[in-house]
């Protein structure tokens, strides 16, 4: 699937949310709410894919990072399970008001998206979401760099 098709879905599917549930800002609302939904609008846009939050799995193992010496929990990936064949899309989310572990997701994206790397997602996705949406931040990342153009 083409890059610029990707993102373009994912965007809509964060419009959808500033749309249909802003509520979700402004009532304070944990990380994995905001996340969930955004999977709700993920699934139905990428129907060809399983769409799953909080995956820990890497086929039969845990999903790890060894320079971080942990294993991880990305907040949502679209994939086919059970495969590295179909890594399509790789999420980390945050709330404008959490500031922890931004560099730990960054690197996260960066690691799984390296072409040359054990989990070669096409494409890593931070997302910094905000009450305000003209605020919003998406950063897009492809062979481990950010690539925001």
């Amino acid at each position: 699937m083409n890059i610029d098709v990707i993102k373009r879905r994912i965007e809509h599917c964060i419009n959808l949310i500033y749309e249909n549930d802003a509520d979700l800002f402004n009532r304070g609302n944990y990380e994995v709410t905001i996340s969930s939904k955004l999977a709700q609008y993920l699934f139905l846009e990428f129907k060809e894919y399983d769409v799953d939050c909080e995956y820990n799995k890497h086929l039969d193992d845990e999903k790890r990072v060894d320079e971080l010496n942990k294993n991880i929990r990305p907040d949502i990936v679209i994939h086919k399970r059970g495969t590295d064949e179909n890594n399509l899309v790789y999420i980390e989310i945050k709330k404008e008001q959490d500031t922890r572990n931004r560099e730990n997701d960054y690197y996260k994206i960066q690691v799984m998206t390296k072409n040359d790397g054990e989990y070669k997602y096409t494409l890593g996705v931070f997302i910094d979401f905000t009450k305000n949406k003209n605020d919003l931040i998406i950063n897009f990342f492809i062979n481990g760099t950010e690539k925001n153009d």
